[in-house]
């Protein structure tokens, strides 16, 4: 049984990773403005006007550094998500290809019976002078589809017999049919094995890619929260918590400003929130880190006793809980956007919403906290590292409530598809955030769980795994969130 995370003493600059400044992805990437040196850090210290001036120009570098771990950061997940994608089309061939395998191992088994009945009625008709047809036929015969073929070119069968031969060559065609699936079903699998293959490897490469540019900001903020103690006499330490504090308070403003959709609404409703103004920027880095890593000066980051990965809990232990919904009703549910699979999927029964249970989205809440520190894997759903669709999976999954697969996008219209999507504005502990790179559900690309007061729990990425941090980049949101449980 996994053991919540304790508060860790911790060295660290990665506690920047939060969210909360003004960026915007949509913009192009602007020149970043030089930063002051530690000589005019030194030169402000003793006078406060030019210290105030040089702690909002140090500021304004957390900002931009922040913006560029949130453009590394959005590629990555994007390249995951497709990877993640490429697997479930491959566990799905695969599944295909044994339920077809399973299927022609009792075809044949009926087929055999059918063909030994024909054997029989070979050996009775001979015996009793039936027509042409004569036990030479046994002994020539090559196999059950040769001895079938010969029957059915005598003359003089019975009613009876010529029903015996229609079921016995009705089972065979049965049979080879499957066979020939079998062999697409085989071929599909392999070219799904392939892609699968070749989208995790240019996952790790954008991942490495992305690590590499992380590692850089990293480093560089760990030098202005350096810069931003000595100016205002603190410790590293308490200028990370109170970055940590202030991304998470402007992700709970940026949230609740999004302009998300009234009763109204129907046909835009999977469509993003307006991209213009200003968004929250992306806490992860390269270095598996969360927002509550403090400075070198000290601080507590909390990691997981008994999970993998070095991953640490910015967060505070028991959040309080979010606003409470507005009273308005709620919105028509969108119609859910089309997944990509490269192969139509088979219907099924339209599921039945689980019961009202607001105690199933804190337990979900509760698993998730207990996989802090776990590190994130490809394509993984536990027991002991995750992707972020995994995870949402196994965080519900632990209560019993079903989310519709193991993939983003499916996740979303999983929930679409029974009506559980609420508006973002009316978000609780518990629903489900889902990032997506256009706007509508077929560009998701990361999903969370979202823990109050801005914050929320995520298998971020690789070096960094499961973490709670600051909601990242709001407005990348969908304008719904899922609530697996509960009242709507």
């Amino acid at each position: 049984m996994k053991q919540p995370a304790r508060s860790l003493t911790c060295t660290a600059v990665v506690a920047v990773l939060g969210i909360g400044l003004s960026v915007a992805l949509a913009a192009p990437a602007q020149a970043t403005p030089s930063a002051p040196s530690w000589d005019d850090v030194r030169a402000a210290k003793s006078d406060a006007a030019a210290a105030q001036q040089t702690v909002d120009e140090l500021g304004s570098r957390l900002e931009d550094l922040q913006d560029e771990s949130d453009r590394a950061s959005i590629a990555e997940q994007q390249a995951a998500q497709t990877f993640s994608l490429a697997a479930s089309e491959q566990q799905e061939a695969q599944s295909d290809l044994d339920d077809l395998a399973d299927q022609a191992k009792r075809a044949k088994a009926t087929a055999r019976d059918s063909a030994a009945q024909v054997a029989g009625l070979v050996v009775e008709l001979a015996r009793t002078g039936g027509g042409d047809l004569s036990t030479s036929m046994l002994v020539d015969t090559r196999d059950a589809k040769d001895l079938l073929y010969r029957v059915g070119t005598m003359s003089h069968l019975s009613e009876r017999s010529a029903t015996v031969l229609a079921r016995a060559q009705a089972d065979q065609n049965t049979v080879d049919s499957l066979a020939a699936q079998q062999r697409q079903a085989t071929t599909a699998l392999a070219q799904a094995t392939d892609a699968t293959k070749s989208a995790l490897a240019e996952a790790k490469d954008a991942s490495s890619d992305a690590q590499g540019r992380l590692q850089r900001e990293q480093d560089q903020q760990e030098v202005v929260l350096k810069q931003l103690a000595y100016l205002k006499g603190t410790s590293v330490a308490t200028e990370t918590a109170y970055w940590n504090t202030q991304q998470a308070k402007r992700a709970e403003v940026e949230l609740a400003a999004q302009a998300g959709p009234t009763a109204g609404d129907t046909g835009a409703s999977t469509t993003s929130p307006a991209t213009g103004g200003s968004t929250p920027t992306n806490p992860g880095t390269g270095g598996g880190s969360t927002t509550t890593n403090p400075g070198s000066g000290g601080g507590s980051t909390s990691t997981k006793p008994s999970g993998g990965g070095s991953s640490t809990n910015p967060s505070p232990s028991n959040p309080s809980p979010a606003n409470p919904a507005p009273s308005n009703p709620s919105p028509a549910q969108p119609a859910p956007s089309k997944p990509q699979p490269s192969k139509p999927t088979p219907a099924k029964p339209t599921p039945t919403p689980p019961p009202s249970s607001p105690s199933k989205a804190a337990g979900a809440i509760a698993f998730a906290r207990a996989q802090l520190g776990d590190p994130y894997g490809w394509g993984d759903a536990g027991p002991n590292s995750w992707d972020c669709s995994g995870l949402v999976m196994g965080a519900y999954g632990s209560q019993g409530v079903a989310t519709g697969g193991h993939n983003v996008v499916w996740q979303y219209n999983y929930f679409a598809s029974i009506g559980r999507l609420v508006p973002l504005s009316q978000r609780q502990p518990g629903d489900i955030l889902f990032y997506s790179n256009n706007g509508t559900a077929s560009g998701g690309y990361h999903d969370s769980i979202y823990t109050g007061n801005g914050q929320m729990i995520e298998a971020a990425k690789p070096g960094v795994g499961v973490v709670e941090r600051a909601v990242w980049l709001p407005n990348q949101l969908l304008p719904y969130v899922a609530r697996p449980t509960g009242s709507l």
